[in-house]
């Protein structure tokens, strides 16, 4: 595993693209939920904060974050994408088996990726609470309720799941950008309020519906309480079987197709 990582970290050294990308991610993060907390302390807000409490307070802020960030870390989706289609486009991978390493071991490195970035995503969410909790929260720091926190760990392994599953399909940057974006930001929600209506609370068990069913915004979750739900070990299992699903035919794909 070292001498997969240690190759990884090669390919990605001097690629300036790479590190662009995953600076502008995190930077746009940090930015997004900062305004945020900065909109929700201004004057305007202070009523509402009364009446339903402050959501950058903890603990209610390990929920705001992971609520948060669990739609701005689909950016981390398109970097996944571009390092494992760079493998097909510039032929890397195929120069790996040449060279002695096992088709498995391609999937290996990539789900390295994907553990790394999903690692940074919580990071980073985690050091926003923080800061932003001792900032604009009126309340001592707790992990009380940092458990939302994992919940947002868990559906963004899942859409990087799906995102490291469409770029082994398509191959090809641009495409699987495509795809993956229709899907995390209308398709999987689609399908899931069709479901909703007309078969039932099954709709919430989509890949990514999982993760928001655990993840409503605190305020809007007081305001609107949802109906019926699944207990929670059932999204996290369903979460849970996602990601073994899409790991397994990620494995197929590359270990039974032409490189």
């Amino acid at each position: 595993m070292k001498q997969i990582i240690h190759t990884e970290w090669l390919k990605v050294k001097n690629y300036r693209t790479f590190w662009v990308m995953l600076l502008l991610a995190l930077i746009i993060i940090l930015a997004g939920n900062l305004m945020v907390a900065d909109r929700f302390s201004s004057p305007d807000f202070q009523n509402v904060s009364k009446l339903m409490g402050n959501p950058f307070s903890f603990p209610d802020i390990w929920l705001t974050m992971a609520s948060l960030n669990s739609y701005i870390s689909v950016l981390f989706g398109p970097l996944l994408i571009i390092l494992v289609t760079n493998e097909y486009t510039y032929r890397t991978n195929r120069q790996n088996v040449i060279d002695g390493w096992e088709r498995k071991q391609f999937v290996y490195a990539k789900l390295f990726w994907l553990v790394a970035l999903s690692l940074t995503a919580l990071a980073v969410a985690t050091l926003s609470a923080a800061v932003l909790g001792a900032i604009y929260g009126n309340k001592p720091f707790s992990l009380e309720g940092y458990s939302y926190m994992v919940y947002y760990f868990m559906q963004l392994t899942v859409m990087l799941t799906i995102a490291l599953l469409i770029s082994v399909l398509a191959k090809r940057a641009g495409l699987a950008i495509v795809l993956f974006m229709a899907y995390n930001m209308m398709l999987d929600q689609l399908l899931s309020f069709i479901l909703k209506r007309y078969v039932g609370n099954i709709g919430g068990l989509l890949p990514l519906q999982s993760g928001d069913e655990l993840l409503p915004f605190p305020l809007i979750g007081k305001m609107l309480p949802s109906g019926n739900q699944y207990d929670t070990y059932v999204y996290v299992t369903a979460m849970f079987v996602y990601v073994a699903a899409g790991i397994f035919l990620v494995f197929r794909k590359v270990l039974k197709s032409d490189l």
